[in-house]
């Protein structure tokens, strides 16, 4: 009711999420935020130090900056471990197709088609993507921050209006339904 009262917008709750560590933080980024705690895209994520020891101000800092990184970066999948057979074999029928159209070999047909899975793999999985704020591995340019091991236990990116279908007609086709 007050997000509908600041924003002037009928706005309609669609779907909901629960992110919990018991051993560290959540921590979140709100992408072009006109007012605090409103924004368009959400990172979260739930961060953990390795023996809870990390001051929960740094982690804060920390889990922030990763979570900008899940609303830049985009991931899929947490790590290469959670990457889903189906996508992996999908991806790999694609290259396949596309690498046999270069007429090579096939020895070198399935070596340009594994460095092109590595290559979609470290795209998709948070744990295998560079910082984008600075083009270092994620963890191991934080871990340094915080001064010891941090785990990454889930994340969450969502964006206004995402998975809404919308319906497209032509104007003609809407003033032929009004005339009859």
């Amino acid at each position: 009711m007050e997000v509908a009262a600041i924003m002037g917008e009928n706005v309609k709750l669609r779907r909901g999420f629960a992110l919990s560590s018991a051993n560290g933080i959540v921590s979140s980024y709100l992408h072009t935020s006109p007012q605090p705690g409103l924004g368009r895209i959400a990172g979260l994520l739930t961060l953990e130090s390795e023996n809870g020891g990390a001051p929960t101000e740094v982690l804060q800092r920390v889990g922030s900056n990763l979570a900008m990184h899940v609303v830049a970066a985009r991931p899929l999948f947490l790590s290469r471990d959670h990457v889903a057979t189906k996508t992996l074999e999908a991806e790999r029928d694609i290259l396949k197709t596309q690498a046999a159209a270069s007429g090579k070999p096939q020895a070198a047909i399935e070596k340009m088609v594994e460095g092109r899975l590595r290559k979609f793999v470290e795209e998709i999985a948070l744990l295998e993507q560079k910082f984008v704020m600075n083009d270092k591995s994620v963890l191991e340019d934080l871990s340094k921050e915080v001064g010891q091991q941090i785990k990454v236990g889930s994340f969450l990116r969502v964006e206004v209006g995402e998975g809404i279908q919308r319906q497209e007609n032509s104007f003609a086709s809407e003033v032929a339904a009004q005339v009859g």
